[in-house]
This record gives C-alpha cells, structure tokens and sequence, in this order.
C-alpha cells in the first residue's frame, strides 16, 4: 500500500513503529512517502525517494557561506547523482590546503562568500576537496556589482561592470548544476 507523509497508517497496539514511521497520541503515521511494509509487528515505510547519505568520495555541490583566513564553510544543497536535496543544514568545511598542490596562503584569494562549489567529501566529518579540476567554484557573483561572472580564460569577468577576479574554477563553471 502507498502512504503519503501524515497517513495513519495504524495504532500501538497493532504494530511498532518502525523506519519511515513515527508515533502520535498512540497512532502511527507515515513520516515519508513510499510504500508500506508490515513484517511481523513492525510497520516501515519504504520511500520512493530516499535522502541521500554523505560519505567519503561523493561529490557535493553546496554554497560558500562563509570564509576565514584558512577555512571556508560550506552549505551542502545536494550530492551529485540524486534529485534529493539534502536534509537540514548540513556543513562542509574546505580547508586551504585542500583547494590546489601549490601553497595558498588565503583561501579567500580563490573563493569567496556566496560562490557556488562542486567538492568532494573526504572523510565523515564532511571535510571537503575542491583539488581536481572539475571540482571548484561552478557559479560566481561581482564582489563589486553582485552580476554573475562570465569566464574569460582562466578569469571570471563581470559583463556589468567589467571587474576581474580568480576563483579556484572548476572544469564545470557556468554549465550549470550537474
């Protein structure tokens, strides 16, 4: 049987509450939509579109939501390969020396507040790279006026007001979101 999330699905005095399930003034109802599966007394709900997981070596796109003088933090909207957004807000963070092999000493000369990323997860505390090519900024505003850059060669060019700047760029800039 399909349930959509809010669907009592029964009591505690019929089943337990299982995965996809929670409990409420004694009645249980779907948290997610899927399909309902009963195995002995407990009721789970297979959904039709799971959250991804973050683990080591997926590539995560995510906004620059803030940048210090070695780290930058890093929102992540949604792992690559799933239509999904991920749940709350989870934080990634780049160190500097996970952005290029030669020595950096700011991590705010590559990427700045609010620039769009594709990285990849390192370890389980969400330590991100943006080290090989295609990964890097993939979308960026004028510090200046705010319009979104264009690339010219290595540079990103504002069509507004003409300023130049440099981000860590990756082979993916301005095609969009993969």
């Amino acid at each position: 049987m399909f349930v959509l999330p809010g669907d009592k699905i029964g009591c505690v005095e019929e089943f337990k509450a299982g995965e996809g399930v929670y409990e409420e003034n004694g009645e249980l109802y779907a948290s997610v939509a899927g399909k309902m599966i009963i195995e002995g007394r407990i009721v789970k709900i297979e959904p039709i579109n799971r959250i991804p997981k973050l683990e080591r070596g997926d590539v995560v796109i995510g906004k620059v939501i803030d940048v210090r003088n070695s780290i930058a933090l890093i929102k992540l909207m949604r792992k690559l390969g799933h239509d999904r957004e991920l749940v709350r807000s989870t934080i990634g963070i780049l160190h500097v020396s996970n952005v290029q092999s030669e020595f950096l000493s700011s991590i705010g000369s590559v990427i700045r507040f609010g620039d769009i990323v594709k990285a990849e997860i390192l370890d389980e505390s969400l330590k991100l790279s943006i080290k090989a090519r295609e990964m890097g900024v993939i979308k960026s505003k004028c510090s200046k006026c705010r319009s979104e850059l264009y690339l010219d060669g290595d540079k990103l060019k504002c069509p507004k007001c003409g300023n130049i700047e440099s981000r860590k760029i990756s082979s993916d800039y301005g095609k969009g979101v993969p």
